[in-house]
């Protein structure tokens, strides 16, 4: 179940709209894993959708202090606007948020779309529009940024046919939690980049009856295609924010685990009833 009819999105759009104006606006795309080209293929729908036409410039080229001239040709002018892709990438433990503040000092106006803000970014709040993904972490971290889901949820992806019982699908990277996991795990977000296409993420993804995972899309992506997706705390508030808001209101087939003794029991179960 797609969640692009919430009134959130009418209101992201209508801010976006009024933002964009009659403006070339540039995407300052954010780099990621598989699971980051959900919240990319979401954005693309969107815009598609409420008529916002961006010219997309990979990030990488924008934190540059000497980047290409054509690009400093393009973004010349006080009234040049950009938009950022919606992320989980404004954390402490990783450079993106410095090179997200170089990207965006190029431009006169930022909106950066639904993200997670554990803290305040040091983008100009005077230049800036925010939008949250989440009524917790974000709501403590960056009050004043307005609320809509991840862009994820504006998707509407087909129906799979399950053909095995419980994915095993978590995280092993830095936001990983120290947690002994079954051999049969797969990390499966790092199999892709925000680049790849969904519908072979989509379609491992929906070949589970179950799945059980702490990395946030795989989740998002089990919870779109209706099944049953059990989801578990990682390093950060991320998650469970995202629950709170996104998941546990409109899917009854998601739930949280934050127990330590609850996670290993249940991976326990998840392993046996896989062999």
């Amino acid at each position: 179940m797609s969640l692009r009819h919430q009134p959130c999105f009418q209101e992201l759009a209508d801010d976006l709209r009024r933002f964009a104006g009659d403006d070339m606006v540039t995407e300052i795309v954010n780099s990621g894993n598989w699971g980051d080209a959900l919240i990319h293929a979401g954005q693309a729908a969107f815009l598609a959708d409420v008529g916002i036409s961006v010219d997309p410039v990979p990030i990488g080229q924008l934190r540059k202090n000497k980047f290409h001239h054509r690009f400093m040709a393009k973004l010349r002018g006080p009234r040049h606007k950009a938009i950022v892709t919606g992320s989980g990438a404004f954390r402490d433990f990783y450079n993106r948020p410095d090179e997200i503040a170089i990207a965006a000092s190029r431009f006169a106006n930022v909106f950066v779309m639904p993200s997670s803000f554990p803290f305040r970014p040091k983008l100009d709040p005077e230049r800036t529009i925010f939008w949250r993904r989440d009524a917790l972490e974000s709501l403590d971290g960056l009050p004043e940024a307005r609320f809509c889901h991840d862009m994820a949820f504006y998707l509407q992806p087909k129906p799979r046919k399950a053909t095995k019982r419980d994915g095993i699908l978590f995280r092993t990277d830095i936001e990983r939690v120290d947690v002994e996991l079954p051999a049969s795990n797969v990390d499966l977000s790092n199999e892709g980049t925000h680049r790849s296409d969904i519908e072979p993420f989509l379609d491992r993804i929906g070949d589970f009856e179950v799945i059980h995972t702490n990395r946030l899309h795989v989740g998002i992506g089990g919870a779109l295609l209706g099944r049953e997706v059990h989801l578990y705390a990682s390093r950060t508030r991320k998650l469970e924010s995202i629950f709170k808001s996104s998941l546990e209101p409109f899917y009854d087939n998601v739930h949280y685990h934050s127990d330590e003794a609850d996670i290993a029991r249940m991976l326990e179960k998840a392993q046996v009833a896989d062999t």
